[in-house]
């Protein structure tokens, strides 16, 4: 009789389990949320949670705080059917772990939902639960647990993480995991006792919070939208919120004891009645101990008269040993005072302090500033961090303040030797600043908070336009922009005002005018006289001077590329080199830096010369499409006169080549602006570049042989190669290649003959600002160097291995096409594996024989190659291709008169604007 019992009650409880579980999962929703920025103490990010619907008719969903977030968000919620709407913040709590969404009811057309009731006065110890939600991702898992306290201090999840506080939570052991953020721990009725918050990584515990506030905030809500009115019309919903800037903790009497209780305080306390989550049932409740100070906000209302250790006794003369008893108590009393009877150290003292408003502490706007995102310091991160509420907090730097070595969580103390208590000071200073201004900026962290940091803030209205205010509209759930802040401050609309170089260059005096235009005169006979300079005897320097006249050449070159503007693979977004002053005149200035450093067009580059501490804005003009070299210009009246009298172009000399055994001096800059060099021997003068193609295809050298040195400054370091006299005879660049999906970096020499005609033709932008880029013809097609000696393997004709082998017997070699440009022309006449013999009826043997014959021809070019038979099925051996529809490869260059680089408008049409490139490798 016991047995069929036991079963028959078996069996009633599983039914009942059942139909609670038909009916919650039929309410549960998955829900996909995207917060685009940054705001408090969650970064900007998409993640998966859970909710339930608590209002079918309101169309109000339930889920935690961290999921709804202060921060703008757009969401989804995917329901049982696989139906999915849109829903809107409603309302999430400044404190406690929950938050509710709101949802268009008459939008779902093929499912009938329900609701889950919440009964918070159901959770006791024992309890039989079920967790139902989007555990680990899976869109519907049940979780089962039994309730083990009710009592349990709130998770702490890290300094820089939101945390729950001033609360007890439930606890179990489920085990639920990532994605079941915001599901319901119901019991055998189908009721809500709990909302699964968080747990323990390498445990089952898992903690629910208590539903006694959500109840009461979920009651307003619904009491302020009747049921009938528009579903896209509610009120902004009015949740009264009261708190002390103060954590409080729960101590048992023997603790508290130690901190001064006094017995007669000790044994009032245990006579009176005492409060607790969920439902005691007949049992008549004690309290095992008393509600203590744990922290105290700096500068908030509660500082200097709580202190950590405070035992609390009273408020408004009413016992209170429970959260819940504190928190009625508070929210009642948003905007007055109450009075406290605490002890401290066994002394009863009574204060009387003003309820802080809480919503008014948790951020409901922010300032974006450059894909950045800047707002007043939550109470959430001040109790974290011990600081003050309302300091200029930044929750992520974006680009320029990133750019300045701002970290997150940093706090802005001043802008342009201004103190910023606030986030409107700080707002109203900034709109002053115009675009390309160099201010000073402090800051502290809070790692460091007794140590202030100063920075420069580039400050940039180029990429992402001027700061943006964003407020939250309470009743929509949605953000509204506004530049307008503070409302009807002073604001610069210019670009960048009258520096002090300029003017004392109108003012100024007749040395700095008369030194200048001696400098501009004596680089361009420089400029004129690199043949001349070749074939010539050059006076040849001390190790001093040739220091000093290197220095003068020298330049630091920073990159620093937006996110917006990241393109074409770029690995990177900040990178740094060495560049040399290739032609300073009045107008420009032509600086030449590798393409490891200036990787892409679009970007900032600031530049710091050697010859005297100073720093300007570069502007990218030209990229080669082959070859690791770039041009950046600069404005030579943006430097200060002293700098301009200074600073010298350096010499080029091209002829005669670089050959094995030379002696060159490798120079460079570090990043403190101190001159390395030392003297080198040349081990190979013409090795060709293989660099394989990476895993995202980004530019990468081709047709390039380049010279190698017996010793180096390390793979890093950048620099030029000088003759003794100071002449470049290369540029010693950095190149960048994957190695096992890891980046490698090491340097090469690039001879002075692969760029030097292209710094003489864009020397004509000292004359014309507006001088088009030049174009850069090439063959389509990738080249890739072949011994004689394994290209007669392959059927090279006996004569032509003589031929070559005369023409070159440095290299002996062969070109062989390594791929083609696709759809290209020389796609349909090359093919992988043909040997390039000849253009116009000239041999080639190298690199440079292509690009100066193919350079003569305006569409096509005479190509001689030999094609080998058994690839390609008997066909014969020499081909003759007439090579048509030559790609003009332009680099990027031009100037509209504001220092802006050429923009790519569409498909093979280029005019000014933003940089562009062409690469032609496969």
């Amino acid at each position: 009789m016991f047995l069929f019992d036991s079963m028959s009650s078996e069996d009633s409880q599983q039914r009942l389990w059942k139909t609670a579980l038909d009916k919650v999962v039929s309410c549960t929703v998955v829900l996909k949320v995207t917060l685009t920025r940054a705001v408090d103490t969650e970064p900007a990010s998409s993640s998966y949670a859970t909710g339930f619907i608590v209002d079918r008719r309101r169309g109000i969903i339930l889920t935690n705080r961290h999921v709804v977030t202060p921060g703008p968000i757009v969401a989804e919620a995917i329901f049982l059917n696989r139906e999915e709407l849109p829903v809107y913040p409603l309302y999430y709590d400044p404190v406690h772990d929950f938050g509710l969404l709101r949802y268009d009811p008459s939008k779902l057309q093929f499912m009938e939902t329900q609701e889950v009731p919440l009964a918070p006065w159901g959770a006791s110890v024992g309890l039989d639960i079920r967790v139902v939600g989007n555990d680990s991702g899976e869109k519907v898992s049940i979780l089962a647990g039994v309730l083990a306290r009710l009592d349990r201090d709130a998770p702490s999840y890290g300094r820089k993480s939101y945390n729950d506080f001033n609360t007890f939570y439930l606890q179990a052991a489920s085990g639920t995991k990532g994605g079941s953020s915001g599901s319901p721990v119901i019991n055998i009725h189908g009721q809500a006792i709990g909302l699964n918050a968080g747990g323990k990584n390498k445990a089952a515990s898992a903690y629910y919070l208590p539903l006694e506030r959500v109840v009461r905030a979920l009651q307003i809500i619904q009491a302020s939208k009747e049921i009938g009115t528009p579903a896209d019309q509610w009120p902004a919903p009015v949740v009264p919120r009261g708190d002390l800037q103060t954590t409080f903790v729960f101590k048992g009497f023997d603790e508290a004891r130690r901190l001064g209780l006094t017995k007669e305080t000790e044994g009032a306390v245990r006579s009176s009645p005492a409060r607790t989550h969920g439902s005691a049932g007949d049992i008549e409740l004690t309290t095992t101990g008393m509600l203590v100070v744990d922290t105290v906000v700096p500068g908030s209302v509660t500082d200097g008269k709580l202190e950590p250790g405070d035992v609390l006794v009273k408020v408004q003369g009413q016992v209170v040993t429970h959260f819940l008893h504190l928190e009625e108590l508070l929210d009642d009393a948003v905007g007055q005072e109450v009075e406290l009877q605490l002890e401290r150290g066994g002394q009863t003292l009574t204060v009387r302090i003003p309820v802080t408003d809480l919503h008014s502490v948790t951020p409901s706007s922010f300032l974006e500033v450059s894909g950045g995102t800047v707002h007043a310091l939550s109470y959430q991160q001040a109790r974290n961090n011990r600081a003050a509420v309302g300091q200029v907090y930044v929750a992520e730097p974006g680009y320029m303040l990133g750019r300045a070595g701002l970290p997150k969580c940093a706090i802005i103390t001043a802008l342009d030797g201004k103190p910023t208590p606030d986030l409107a000071t700080f707002a109203a200073l900034l709109r002053l600043q115009p675009h390309g201004a160099r201010t000073p900026l402090e800051y502290y962290t809070f790692g460091e908070r007794h140590r202030r940091k100063n920075a420069i803030l580039h400050i940039d209205r180029q990429w992402y336009g001027p700061p943006l205010y964003w407020q939250r509209d309470n009743a929509t759930g949605t953000w509204r922009s506004s530049t307008d802040y503070p409302p009807g401050a002073p604001d610069v609309t210019l670009k960048k005002g009258i520096t002090e170089a300029k003017a004392q260059g109108k003012d100024g005096s007749s040395e700095a005018k008369a030194s200048a235009p001696a400098a501009v005169e004596s680089q361009a006979q420089d400029h004129a006289g690199n043949g001349a300079t070749a074939n010539g005897v050059c006076k040849q320097n001390d190790g001093a001077e040739l220091e000093d006249q290197l220095r003068n050449s020298l330049a630091l070159v920073d990159v620093d590329i937006p996110l917006v503007a990241l393109s074409d693979g770029v690995h990177a977004r900040s990178f740094a080199g060495n560049g040399v002053v290739v032609f300073h005149g009045e107008r420009v200035g032509l600086l030449l830096v590798d393409r490891n450093t200036v990787v892409v067009g679009p970007c900032d580059v600031n530049i710091s010369f050697g010859a005297h501490p100073c720093e300007v804005t570069g502007t990218v003009r030209f990229l080669h499409p082959l070859h690791n070299f770039s041009l950046v210009s600069y404005n030579p009246a943006d430097l200060p006169p002293v700098a301009r009298s200074k600073v010298r172009a350096a010499k080029l000399l091209s002829d005669p080549p670089i050959r094995r055994g030379d002696s060159l001096h490798l120079a460079g800059l570090t990043k403190f602006l101190r001159i390395m060099q030392r003297k080198s021997a040349v081990t190979t003068a013409t090795s060709a570049l293989t660099i394989p193609t990476c895993e995202v295809p980004r530019f990468r050298a081709v047709h390039e042989e380049v010279c190698k040195l017996d010793q180096d400054f390390g793979a890093t370091f950048s620099g030029v190669l000088t003759d003794d006299a100071g002449h470049v005879r290369a540029l010693w660049g950095s190149y960048a290649e994957q190695v096992d999906k890891e980046e490698r970096e090491w340097c090469a020499g690039l001879p002075a003959d692969a760029f030097e005609p292209w710094v003489r033709r864009l020397m004509a932008l000292e004359d014309e600002p507006h001088t088009p880029p030049p174009s850069v013809r090439t063959l389509d097609a990738e080249l890739e160097p072949v011994l004689l000696s394994k290209a007669a393997q392959f059927n090279l004709p006996t004569e032509w291995v003589s031929r070559l082998d005369q023409q070159d017997p440095e290299r002996r070699q062969v070109l062989r096409v390594r791929s083609t440009v696709a759809a290209s022309h020389a796609s349909k006449v090359l093919r992988s594996g043909d040997m390039l013999l000849a253009i116009a009826g000239k041999p080639v043997t190298c690199f440079r024989d292509v690009e100066s014959l193919i350079s003569a021809f305006n569409s096509c070019a005479p190509v001689h190659a030999h094609r080998d038979a058994h690839s390609n099925g008997g066909a014969t051996k020499q081909q003759h291709h007439q090579q048509s529809g030559q790609r003009r490869a332009r680099g990027v260059g031009g100037s509209d008169g504001e220092g802006q680089p050429p923009r790519k408008k569409g498909p093979g049409a280029q005019t000014s604007g933003e940089p562009q490139h062409q690469q032609h490798q496969q």
